[in-house]
């Protein structure tokens, strides 16, 4: 076998034993379950849980920040390809590739944010 493998296949045996010694240590020497009621309650720093647990919570803020991390992931993309591609003099055609990736992310972004109806760009 490949070193590599070798190396991976050492490391999972080694993560799996101490995942499942962990699990079996923490059955055996862990403390005796208990049960309450409390158990089943909200815990509320140490105040007891009033009224409805549900509420409506805005979602814009969800899609600005997936917008912001596409965004920042696009940038990030961008300029890998241009430390790649910097030192090549290979003409017009990686250019056109990086205009093409951005116009998708452009468009996946745009199509995210037609969603929000009052965020239409």
């Amino acid at each position: 076998m490949d070193a590599g493998v070798t190396t991976f296949l050492v490391f999972a045996l080694v993560a799996v034993a101490f995942a499942v010694g962990s699990i079996a240590m923490n059955r055996t020497l862990g403390a005796k379950r208990r049960r309450s009621y409390l158990q089943l309650t909200t815990y509320e720093c140490g105040e007891e849980a009033e009224g409805e647990a549900q509420i409506d919570f805005p979602t814009q803020h969800y899609t600005f920040a997936i917008v912001f991390v596409a965004v920042d992931v696009l940038g990030f993309i961008l300029a890998l390809w241009a430390l790649t591609f910097r030192g090549l003099n290979s003409g017009v055609f990686p250019i056109l590739i990086a205009f093409g990736f951005a116009a998708l992310a452009i468009i996946g972004i745009y199509y995210a944010l037609s969603g929000e109806r009052r965020w239409v760009v």
